[in-house]
């Protein structure tokens, strides 16, 4: 996993200007399929700790409004807050997909997930798998990559996040693509995630964020 580097605690979660039409795609995503969230029984904690993470972290992210019983969001939405639906309420604060990955029998497992905007990925296909057989398909994703990466997991630690991006380049700029659609025709976006890595101080959990652009490529020029 080239390319990571330290993260600023401050700048674990962005804001950026597509937020209000990210966050609309979410919640018809989040209120129409069951596809977009996973959660194992013994995940359940570590969902909590991450939606009051969260939480903590909005109450000083101006724009938002944190209360006792619900969030006032950028976009003047008010969001409740439900500890019994933690990856729910976090989906609809937050452009950002969040993925739990908790140690099992000494293998990083995707533990819960709430996935908005796969890329060429199926939530139910990865879910409870560890990392390697999450990247099994990954033709980059060498043992030695694997080993690199788990490495790289064991090594996090509380309140030092860490970060890397990826380029891809697609046809079509659906957020939602579990499958690439048009992948016959010539990629004219470009889709980059900003991943992050931050490790929860109770539960031990390190949370993958995604944060999704998708942005229209620009013709070259003519000589």
């Amino acid at each position: 996993m080239p390319g990571v580097m330290p993260l600023d605690p401050q700048e674990w979660i962005i804001i950026d200007e597509a937020y209000e039409g990210q966050m609309a795609e979410r919640e018809f995503l989040l209120q129409n399929t069951d596809e977009v969230i996973a959660v194992d029984r013994n995940s359940e904690t570590a969902a909590c700790e991450l939606l009051d993470t969260l939480l903590d972290f909005l109450s000083k992210k101006v724009g938002f409004e944190v209360f006792q019983t619900h969030v006032v969001t950028p976009d003047m939405r008010s969001v409740k807050i439900n500890y019994d639906a933690p990856l729910l309420t976090c989906g609809l604060l937050v452009q950002n997909d969040f993925c739990i990955m908790q140690k099992l029998d000494n293998q990083h497992v995707l533990t819960a997930a709430v996935l908005c905007f796969p890329a060429n990925w199926r939530l139910d296909e990865k879910f409870m798998k560890p990392l390697f057989s999450i990247h099994e398909n990954v033709p980059e994703y060498t043992h030695g990559i694997a080993k690199r990466v788990d490495r790289i997991f064991d090594g996090i630690k509380i309140n030092h996040p860490v970060w890397r991006f990826n380029v891809l380049e697609y046809s079509n700029s659906a957020l939602h693509q579990p499958y690439r659609l048009h992948s016959d025709r010539l990629p004219s976006f470009t889709r980059s995630e900003r991943q992050t890595f931050l490790k929860l101080p109770g539960t031990g959990a390190v949370i993958f964020g995604i944060h999704t652009f998708v942005i229209k490529k620009v013709p070259s020029a003519p000589f």
